[in-house]
């Protein structure tokens, strides 16, 4: 194999390996059925949910006037059907612990936990069931 052979084989070998990993992440976003808040969670997955896989996540929650920056990770199951999502935030203006726990499907179909850890002495903890669904469309970023 030649020096030129050799360079080829590797540009090659490079765009290949880099192009898939970008074109995998995705964003999902989903609205929940907690009464009169309706919060929207936007999230932006790292890789792709695969089958096993171990998925970082970013994004916001928003009920239309608080805005709060999320994040967590997701753990795929290994028939790549459903997900387990865990979530945290902090709600800067009321000083607010926010976390949700949830069990869903691939597009944020499912239900699980909104946790609230609450400023004040002593700290309130309140756990509330919630159910997501999907958004056909994501809301914009917030500003």
């Amino acid at each position: 194999m030649s020096i030129s052979q050799a360079r080829r084989l590797c540009v090659a070998l490079c765009l290949c390996l880099v192009t898939p990993a970008a074109a995998l992440a995705g964003t999902l976003c989903a609205t929940d059925n907690i009464n009169p808040a309706n919060n929207t969670v936007v999230l932006k997955t790292d890789p792709d949910f695969a089958a096993g896989a171990i998925v970082g996540l970013h994004g916001w929650l928003s009920n239309g006037t608080v805005t709060i920056p999320m994040h967590g990770t997701a753990v795929v199951d290994s028939a790549g059907a459903r997900v387990k999502i865990a979530i945290q935030g902090i709600d800067n203006v009321r000083h607010q612990h926010v976390g949700i726990a949830i069990d869903t499907d691939l597009m944020l179909n499912g239900s699980g936990t909104f946790e609230n850890v609450n400023p004040g002495r002593p700290f309130t903890y309140d756990i509330i069931p919630v159910t997501w669904t999907a958004l056909d469309s994501c809301p914009d970023a917030p500003p």
